[in-house]
Formats: C-alpha cells, sequence, structure tokens
C-alpha cells in the first residue's frame, strides 16, 4: 500500500480549506473525529448489513448516473424543423451530445464513495496529530483468512477505538506500558487499531482493492477542491 502521496494530497487539500476558511487559530480535531464518526455511519447506512429489520440489506455497489443536461431523457431541446397545416409546426427531437442519447453518463459506487469520505478524514486526524505513521500498516494485518465476515462486531469494535484515540486519558505508566508494547502512545494506538479495523471492512468486507480505493479518493479530492473554487 502507497499511503504517502494521499497524506500529501491531504495535506494540501486541509491547508488550503484552513486559509480560504480563515481557521488558522482553531484546533479542528474536534470536528474532524465528529465529520468522521458522521461519514462512518453513512458507510454503513450504504452498505445496508445490519438492517435485519429490512428485506433489502445489499449494499449499494452501483447507481447510474444521469445526464444533466437531458435530465435523462436522452433528448436535447426540440427545434422547430417545418411547419404543419394541423399543429402549425412540427417538432424533432434531438440526441444529446453529451450521452449520445442515452440519458447516462456512467455510474458511480456509493458504498465505496462513503468509504474514501472515511479515508479523508482518518488522513486528516492523522495530519493534524501528527500520527502519519499510525496510517502505515502490515499485510499481514489486512489477512482475508483472519477476516470472520461479522460486519457488525468489526464496525462497533473500529467505532469503539476511534472515540478512545478521542476521549480517553491515559496515565503516565499507561503511556509508558503501550509505548514500550507497540511503539505508540495509547491515543495513537488507539487510532491505529481503527483504521486497521476499517481497511479490513473495506478491503475484506466489501473487497474494495487499494487501487481502487486509492483511485475513489482522488477523484474525491478533485471534487473537494473543485468545492473550494466554487465557494462550498
Amino acid at each position: 500500500m502507497s499511503l504517502q502521496n494521499i497524506i500529501d494530497a491531504q495535506k494540501e487539500l486541509d491547508a488550503r480549506i484552513i486559509k480560504e476558511k480563515k481557521l488558522e487559530d482553531k484546533d479542528l480535531t474536534p470536528n474532524t473525529f465528529l465529520a468522521l464518526k458522521v461519514e462512518l455511519a453513512e458507510f454503513a447506512n450504504k452498505g445496508r448489513w445490519f438492517k435485519h429489520w429490512s428485506k433489502d440489506q445489499e449494499p449499494r455497489t452501483s447507481v447510474i448516473c444521469l445526464c444533466a443536461t437531458c435530465q435523462g431523457t436522452g433528448d436535447e431541446n426540440y427545434e422547430m424543423v417545418t411547419e404543419d397545416a394541423e399543429s402549425g409546426c412540427k417538432h424533432e427531437f434531438m440526441k444529446c451530445e453529451e450521452c449520445n442519447g442515452t440519458g447516462e453518463v456512467g455510474e458511480i459506487n456509493p458504498i465505496l464513495e462513503e468509504f474514501v469520505d472515511s479515508v479523508h478524514f482518518f488522513v486528516s486526524i492523522a495530519n493534524q496529530k501528527g500520527w502519519e505513521d499510525a496510517l502505515w500498516v502490515y499485510e499481514e494485518q489486512l489477512d482475508p483468512d483472519e477476516f470472520d465476515g461479522d460486519l457488525t462486531s468489526w464496525f462497533l469494535e473500529m467505532d469503539y477505538f476511534l472515540s478512545l484515540a478521542y476521549i480517553r486519558k491515559f496515565t503516565d505508566e499507561e503511556e509508558a506500558k503501550c509505548k514500550d508494547s507497540f511503539g505508540y502512545l495509547n491515543n495513537e494506538y488507539c487510532f491505529r487499531t481503527a483504521w486497521i479495523l476499517f481497511l479490513n471492512i473495506g478491503m475484506n468486507g466489501f473487497g474494495f482493492t487499494w487501487k481502487q480505493i486509492k483511485d475513489a479518493y482522488f477523484e474525491k479530492n478533485k471534487i473537494n477542491h473543485d468545492r473550494q473554487e466554487s465557494g462550498y
């Protein structure tokens, strides 16, 4: 997994937001943790695996995007081409050039989009806290043979460790023990654990490849930059 380009891209985006929104003197960590939890909830909502009350528990992996130019009709606005004795005019519908008359402009993977939204905020927290090293994981920590498929348990455990990373205050003795055992102080170690659980859910639970995640991340990163230019 190559992470450095994502870390650098997120730093650039966050720096731009801070400058343009005049947030230089603000502690943005609480908001970023909350934003991450919101995105994780939206990811779960698109995953639907936990909705035992519904017959529809299939993850939202594909949605057709309708053409914005023709509103999905496949036609441009009609043009008057001849006069007609009865109606006074005759209209001919022209094929939409944007979608070539299909009414569609591709498809998106909603659950992957929500997953990479969460990646943005995970990496943003790491950058804010100086926890970039915690993002690098070993291959065996993403071993599919170690993933039992219980998405709800993995998700709740991830959320638990993410909360600990923000809320929990540790004693000096606890900090020293964690540093000696794992190479990280406790809050960073909890954050790292949440990140590893998160990656397992996406890659082993839903079959995302790292290339898919990386490509989707940079697609959304560009959208986020475009949003800043349009006054989002």
